[in-house]
């Protein structure tokens, strides 16, 4: 009667766990409040600081200093990030090298890494300040991480291990245990399914009998239906917890993909399995306040599962280089933000604490180094967000806090660029892999560029500067290795270009300090080594090329004329025009135009759209400054230059107006004037209009109208196509590294996946060139949501399905699958 009385829910456990909670020492510098696991508020006041060091020569020459990152518990302002009571032409270099990680070392024992302290301070070489008249000037530059931008410090806190209850003892922080991590549970042991002999018990079968004995009293049928009912859920529940870890998916005709299921996880998924290099697998799931961290062997199946409190964030999952996982979540009241790292054993260790949401995605360095962005939310559910802080957690552990406006860009070995403003105040920061920093005030108001990095590594930032007189000019900031300098560039920063070695620059200048969208236009190439300039634009130009051979190709807007000029500037410098008879057509489509593609042309040719008597053609544009030749496009085409993964340059048509029945979208072939198949829909809503795959092959994506239908052709560089046209109904989104949309993504063997989410079509398919192919059927779940594939290292896929329950619960599954194999 123990499986009846189960079934009936006469049984119930109840497990007690002790309340744990913890503080922190009002000399830890984290970030501001930071909230405990067990919900214990415990609010931090104090700022993080710094004042510069620095130290001078006998003829008062400032000399780099090596210094350790100091704590002031009094500058929470970004005004340090400019220059303080000098003339930014005239201001001393200030120069220092710091380290990152120096101010508060962590705590750490046995095998645990200790602090990043470097043995010898990098090279604190001064900017080498070179304007166009080749007179020097100075930029200020001072190191530390904090003293011009609040970067607030913050000591990593205690490790906290789910294998064992010792606390290591911190210099800065108490030790800290986490009362959401639960020791995971051991390896699932390899057992197979006994086999079951199931008897009718309605027809139970003959047995001998004494013929002495009386005969039995016939059983009640209704004991029988009780028991029979009771045998059929405990059975139920056997199979929906056991042998889902074996289902197999039927294939497609002419599918060879095999998948299997794995047994339902708690939570819902933001994402499918997280794979590190190491070959570990880790799917992360949360619900009713609880994160999920299970790992899963090869075939998807769960070996173990971790629980800390906390909800997800923008800021999914991602490994560092030492196979550990990354888990960003918020507090409850999603109030503060904790970063977590699982290893491959399940055990947690909690990295930091933060006030705010983490409102990014999560990006880790080839160092370990973490970076993301939070902001604050708001009291009511209908206003924005407030912009907080940019967030770097160390290799080590130490995390520091920057400015929210922070542009970053990471080099192979893990070394940062930061470029972050506020109030008008911005700082440039070197982060290297060692540990050491270099900071750099840019002048006031300059409106400074993201770090861009070209092909070979070298970094460089441009600031545009407005003189009290009205002077404008450009300063080029430019980082290679250890070696710095800034080089001034006549004219304020527009369009930029970048190209395999350096960058082509758009420089303007104008009367007064009201750009009216007049005056005069340079166009500089920009390189490591030197800086060419063009002769004097009359007027302003728009839609920027910058051709293979270094050749410039650069509209000049004229509202008065009937046709375009076009500037065609050598390398150089030189400067000639060429006509094409009409109005030049620049529609800025910015980044979500073109995934995976380039900057710059492959060849040396310009391509302008221009329109004339009510049509639109594409001229192509010589280095000699002549038409070669022209490309009149269909009646209802509009169209956008672009360029492949390779340069290749393409011309995306979208048809649409009152000559057109139906809009519809098509690839031009600008080299060949091929045309690839017309693709019935407008816009792309989900993804990018077209995005390249890794082994080159285009996508052209539409949006049919009013459902979420999506149609997808594949082409390669001549304009062939590879991959006929497929409709995907509802496609599953994801996000990737930059947080944009996504319903594409690839297998390592440039295999394109998506997955779709309707009731009728369930599945995880790939476009191959024998068409769309299913590959996993998904059970669908109106409330539930299916996530994009992940890929093993062997191409082995994994796709996280998650479904609703009654009761508002959700479950995960995980479904491990083959690739494709095209037919």
């Amino acid at each position: 009667m123990g499986a009846l009385a189960v079934a009936l829910g006469i049984g119930s456990a109840v497990v007690a766990m002790p309340a744990v909670s913890w503080g922190q020492t009002e000399e830890s510098s984290s970030a501001g409040v930071a909230k405990s696991d067990a919900r214990d508020a415990r609010t931090d006041t104090n700022g993080a600081g710094e004042s510069p060091s620095s130290g001078s020569d006998d003829d008062g020459e400032m000399r780099p200093i090596a210094t350790p990152d100091s704590d002031s518990p009094a500058d929470d302002s970004d005004m340090g990030d400019g220059p303080i009571g000098v003339s930014e032409d005239e201001a001393p270099i200030v120069e220092s090298v710091d380290s990152d990680e120096s101010a508060y070392p962590p705590s750490h024992s046995g095998d645990e890494e200790g602090d990043d302290k470097p043995t010898a301070a990098t090279d604190g070489q001064s900017y080498s300040d070179v304007n166009a008249n080749e007179t020097d000037y100075a930029e200020v530059e001072v190191s530390s991480l904090d003293d011009l931008d609040t970067d607030d410090a913050a000591p990593p806190p205690s490790t906290q291990r789910t294998a064992d209850t010792g606390q290591p003892e911190s210099a800065v922080e108490p030790g800290v245990t986490d009362p959401g991590i639960i020791v995971p549970a051991g390896p699932a042991l390899n057992t197979s399914k006994p086999t079951t002999v199931t008897t009718s018990l309605a027809a139970p079968a003959a047995t001998a009998s004494d013929p002495d004995e009386p005969p039995a009293p016939a059983a009640s049928p209704l004991l029988l239906t009780l028991l029979a009912s009771a045998w059929r859920s405990v059975t139920d529940r056997i199979d929906a917890a056991q042998s889902a870890s074996a289902v197999m998916s039927a294939a497609a005709p002419g599918d060879t993909s095999v998948s299997a299921t794995s047994s339902p996880i708690p939570g819902g998924a933001s994402q499918s399995p997280v794979i590190a290099d190491d070959g570990t697998i880790y799917q992360v799931t949360d619900g009713g306040g609880t994160t999920r961290v299970s790992i899963l062997d090869s075939d998807g199946q769960v070996i173990t599962t971790s629980e800390f409190d906390g909800v997800g964030t923008r800021a999914q999952a991602v490994t560092r280089p030492d196979g550990s996982l990354i888990v960003v979540t918020a507090s409850e009241g999603r109030w503060s933000t904790t970063v977590r790292a699982v290893d491959s054993d399940g055990n947690v260790t909690r990295l930091a604490t933060v006030f705010g949401l983490a409102d990014s995605p999560l990006t880790v360095g080839s160092d370990g180094a973490l970076y993301f962005k939070t902001v604050i939310r708001p009291l009511a559910d209908d206003l924005p967000a407030i912009d907080y802080r940019f967030v770097r957690v160390s290799a080590n552990n130490f995390t520091r806090t920057y400015s929210y406006n922070t542009e970053f860009e990471l080099a192979s070995d893990g070394t940062a660029h930061l470029v972050s403003s506020r109030f008008g105040f911005s700082t440039l920061r070197t982060i290297y892999s060692s540990g050491w920093t270099r900071a750099s005030l840019l002048p006031f108001d300059s409106d400074p560029s993201a770090p861009l990095v070209d092909q070979d590594g070298t970094v460089y930032v441009t600031a545009g500067v407005q003189g009290l007189f009205g002077t404008k000019s450009t300063r080029v900031y430019t980082i290679e290795g250890a070696s710095r300098t800034v080089r001034s560039i006549a004219g304020l920063p527009g369009e930029m270009v970048m190209t395999a070695d350096g960058f082509g620059l758009e420089t303007f200048t104008f009367d007064g300090y009201t750009d009216e969208g007049t005056g005069t236009t340079y166009v500089s190439t920009v390189t490591a080594d030197a800086i060419v300039t063009s002769e004097a634009i009359d007027g302003r130009i728009q839609g920027l090329q910058v051709a293979a051979n270094g050749t410039a190709y650069a509209p000049v807007v004229d509202p008065t004329r009937g046709d375009t000029a076009v500037a065609v500037v050598d390398p150089d410098g030189n400067v000639m025009f060429v006509v094409v008879p009409g109005m030049v057509v620049v529609r800025d489509r910015g980044d979500g135009l073109v995934r995976g593609g380039s900057a710059q042309s492959n060849d040396d040719f310009g391509y302008v759209n221009y329109t004339a008597d009510g049509t639109e053609y594409v001229a192509v544009l010589a280095p000699d400054a002549t038409v070669a030749r022209t490309i009149e496009l269909p009646p209802g085409a509009h169209g956008t230059v672009f360029f492949g993964p390779d340069g290749s340059p393409f011309e995306l048509l979208e048809y649409y107006g009152p000559s057109v029945s139906e809009p519809g979208r098509q690839v031009l072939v600008l080299p060949t004037g091929t045309y690839t198949s017309i693709v019935p829909g407008s816009s792309s809503i989900d993804d990018s209009e077209v995005v390249f795959g890794p082994d080159g092959i285009g996508y052209l994506l539409a949006h049919v109208s009013p459902e979420y239908d999506t149609n997808v052709l594949g082409f390669n560089k001549a304009g062939d196509t590879v991959i006929p046209l497929s409709r995907i109904t509802s496609p599953a989104l994801g996000t990737n590294a930059d947080g944009d949309t996504i319903i594409l993504v690839f297998g390592p063997d440039g295999t394109a996946y998506v997955v779709d989410r309707s009731r009728a079509n369930s599945g995880v398919y790939a476009l191959t060139a024998g068409g769309l192919q299913k590959l996993v059927d998904l059970e669908y779940s109106q409330l539930g949501d299916p996530r994009l594939p992940t890929f093993g290292a062997d191409g082995t896929g994994y796709v996280a399905n998650t479904i609703y329950l009654d009761g508002g619960i959700f479950e995960t599954t995980v479904t491990s699958f083959t690739p494709a194999v095209s037919i």
